[in-house]
């Protein structure tokens, strides 16, 4: 066996306990600072954090009514210092699980994984998506259970708290199943199979699988409880528990829209002008992962000698397809098509750390190849990270070429359906 040349960019020191947690937060960090500044409000995003459950077991409002059991009044400071304080817990979990992670590798695995740990940092957007004008989405919240439970799929008690996270994540909005249930769902299966299709895993699984689709099915299709008419007095009785205006276009297109009136009046002309050239930036700046997940899967599909790990594997590479209805009837790309890619990176590192040997294998091919090549790594990394420090990352409102013309046809759109009023 051919001995390579550590590179620099990646030799480690196992005596410095922390370091790579230290260095992945502070990386995290820095972004979170710099993207953060002369940060944008967000209405359309505050005013979720108003929704309660005082009119029934509505949509969108777990966690409203968490923060209601502590305040009657929301604050727009308040909304930011939460969702501050949410991303740093979340930047310091994502730092401790992937520094533990390579901290505790096999030395001839740790260099792949520092690698593929370094590519998920430069990644278009992975949780930059959630700063700038979206420092308060309650996306934050989605990746922070899916990360929970996924450390809880391994503890022999707190694994059966997993069907009520997976429940309160979709309570925090039923967009979760197009993003990050998958990250959860493919591991749950897998567990399924490497305990030799227990009862435990099994019931773990189906309990999980059962809460999420049950909770979608009745937030999405089932009317809402709400004893208002329209969005504006909606918006005008939640602006009363606020300093802010709640947002009447968020709540119409949310709760009081129908699904043709949002589709053909909202969802479609706006993907026309800002969502279809971003998710095109998107895919394009995200091109060089795709070829190595499809690698890493292609690879371990072809080599697993059962079925039913084959078709774990063949999942994990169809899992970005989730984007494809989220794509259909929303126009935030940028958030659906972030956790695509942070799906797949879930997906390695849980894979690696249940040292599924197939998995680990191709990873390190992946690292042996950008050891040979490592130009080609530091120009995929300055390639894939420069959308990350760009106004793309925080502002998919960024690709509106027309922008009066786009602005129009938003006003004009509310001023029909919410305010009821004429376009001139």
């Amino acid at each position: 066996m051919v001995k390579t040349k550590i590179n620099p960019l990646i030799k480690t020191k196992r005596s410095l306990f922390g370091y790579y947690e230290l260095v992945i937060f502070f990386f995290l960090l820095v972004e979170f600072l710099f993207l953060t500044y002369g940060k944008v409000e967000n209405t359309n995003t505050r005013t979720a954090y108003l929704l309660t459950y005082e009119f029934g077991f509505n949509s969108q409002s777990f966690i409203g009514s968490f923060i209601s059991l502590f305040t009657d009044f929301i604050t727009s400071r308040l909304i930011y210092i939460i969702s501050v304080i949410s991303f740093l817990v979340l930047i310091f979990f994502i730092s401790f699980l992937l520094g533990s992670l390579i901290r505790n590798a096999q030395t001839e695995s740790k260099q792949s994984i520092i690698i593929f740990a370094i590519l998920f940092l430069a990644s278009p957007l992975s949780v930059t998506y959630l700063l700038g004008m979206n420092t308060e989405r309650l996306d934050i919240y989605w990746i922070f259970i899916s990360l929970l439970a996924l450390v809880f799929l391994k503890r022999p008690i707190l694994c059966w708290t997993i069907p009520l996270l997976c429940a309160v994540a979709v309570s925090i909005h039923q967009g979760y199943m197009d993003s990050y249930m998958p990250a959860l769902a493919i591991p749950m299966l897998y567990e399924v199979y490497k305990s030799n299709y227990s009862k435990k895993s099994i019931a773990i699984f189906s309990l999980s699988c059962l809460s999420m689709i049950v909770l979608f099915i009745y937030f999405q299709f089932l009317p809402m409880k709400l004893p208002f008419n329209n969005a504006v007095d909606f918006a005008e009785y939640l602006s009363k528990k606020a300093d802010f205006s709640a947002s009447a276009p968020m709540l119409h297109v949310g709760f009081f829209a129908a699904f043709r009136e949002s589709f053909y009046e909202y969802v479609l002309p706006f993907t026309e002008s800002y969502a279809l050239p971003l998710g095109i930036v998107l895919l394009t700046f995200s091109s060089p992962l795709i070829v190595i997940f499809l690698y890493v899967w292609k690879q371990s599909f072809k080599n697993a000698d059962k079925k039913f790990l084959k078709f774990i594997f063949f999942l994990c590479a169809a899992a970005p397809l989730a984007f494809i209805p989220a794509a259909l009837f929303a126009n935030d790309w940028d958030r659906y098509w972030a956790s695509a890619v942070n799906n797949q990176f879930i997906f390695v590192f849980y894979f690696i750390y249940s040292k599924e040997t197939i998995v680990v294998n191709f990873v390190r091919k992946v690292g042996d190849f950008f050891e040979k090549h490592f130009l080609l790594l530091i120009l995929i990394i300055v390639f894939t990270n420069s959308l990350t420090f760009s106004q793309t990352a925080t502002d998919m409102f960024s690709f509106i070429k027309d922008r009066e013309a786009t602005a129009n046809l938003i006003k004009d759109y509310f001023n029909k359906r919410v305010y009821g009023l004429s376009s001139k």
